[in-house]
């Protein structure tokens, strides 16, 4: 993520860094599929996106008006409505009627990754459920996944360079499903938007007039 952000924000024109940085939402769509099920509380879990989408969109908002990026909502806010998509799957039933409502809406709101990226976290979360018991099956059928949607991003786009992210299946096929070393809960949350506002104090140094 960091390597595609020093693409996007810095130099643009390098596009190995782009491409390396496809992988990264794939990565993510997994890990919220595969926390979701680990999770102690789901509501903080959620309030911690939440909050971490709303304090990243003030960053996005400066970018578009001082650097004229494109204003779009964003991944968090992809990886929030993907969650709230997994209680409804979860809860199966009449609840299943939020699914499409929430692949819709987060289209909609221009999120990052958008309706595919959703729809991507919820496929994941049913291959597991459906092949828990095979290894192999599970990872074809989140490779599927990960191809269909990824593809139609790119084609949506237009931006081939999106279909690099099938590599994130490498990474994703060999989880073990054994909780590893990680780093303090939250500092993934404020990574986030932390790193963005690196970026943009660096990108406000570089065209500042001499």
């Amino acid at each position: 993520m960091t390597i595609d952000h020093i693409g996007y924000y810095l130099v643009p024109d390098c596009w190995p860094l782009r491409v390396i940085g496809r992988i990264a939402f794939p990565i993510f769509a997994f890990m919220l599929a595969e926390g979701f099920k680990h999770t102690h509380s789901r509501s903080k879990y959620f309030a911690r996106l939440l909050v971490t989408a709303l304090v990243a969109q003030v960053l996005f908002y400066v970018s578009a008006q001082c650097f004229g990026a494109r204003y779009y909502h964003n991944v968090v806010f992809t990886l929030a409505f993907a969650f709230v998509s997994l209680i409804c799957a979860e809860q199966g039933g009449f609840f299943l009627i939020g699914i499409p409502l929430l692949v819709l809406a987060a289209g909609a709101f221009e999120c990052e990754y958008g309706a595919y990226g959703v729809l991507m976290i919820v496929l994941f979360y049913y291959s597991d459920k459906l092949f828990k018991n095979n290894r192999f099956l599970c990872v074809m059928a989140q490779a599927i996944s990960l191809v269909a949607m990824m593809s139609s991003v790119a084609l949506e786009s237009g931006w081939l360079v999106q279909v690099y992210s099938f590599f994130a299946i490498i990474p994703i096929a060999l989880y073990s499903g054994k909780k590893g070393r990680r780093l303090p809960r939250l500092f993934g949350y404020v990574y986030y938007p932390a790193h963005i506002a690196v970026f943009l104090l660096v990108k406000a140094f570089l065209v500042l007039p001499s």
